[in-house]
């Protein structure tokens, strides 16, 4: 299984307050509603050799709300549901949180605002 299939499965799994359908990853869907969820996966690495080697990665999760205070929760939410375990036969055994953070909003072209983004950055290691 692919460890973005793995890493979505992680967030639906463990964070109720955002629908399945606004996890994405890699960018927003623009037609999905509000609070969502975008995750990247970066430094993907083997750091063990043997018959089942460890691996790492970084993830960043972005969390997506209309208001700061949203953002923050859901920023909280995922923080919390970075847990470890089995997802879609990748066994996630150390995952370990880094750090989190609000993003300002920015005024769009009209009058209407950005929304706002808590980016989260951990570090995932897992076996296959």
């Amino acid at each position: 299984m692919s460890l973005p299939q793995a890493v979505k499965t992680m967030l639906q799994n463990n964070i109720s307050s955002v629908l399945a359908a606004n996890i994405t990853y890699g960018t927003r869907n623009q037609f999905g509603a509000f609070p969502a969820i975008t995750y990247t996966i970066t430094n993907h690495e083997t750091i063990a050799i043997g018959a089942t080697p460890y691996r790492r990665c970084d993830i960043q999760v972005r969390s997506v709300a209309q208001t700061a205070q949203d953002a923050q929760e859901i920023g909280e939410d995922v923080e919390a549901g970075l847990v470890t375990g089995t997802y879609n036969t990748l066994k996630f055994e150390a995952i370990i949180n880094k750090n989190s953070a609000l993003d300002e909003s920015n005024a769009g072209f009209g009058d209407e605002t950005l929304p706002f983004t808590c980016i989260t950055t951990a570090e995932i290691y897992y076996k296959e």
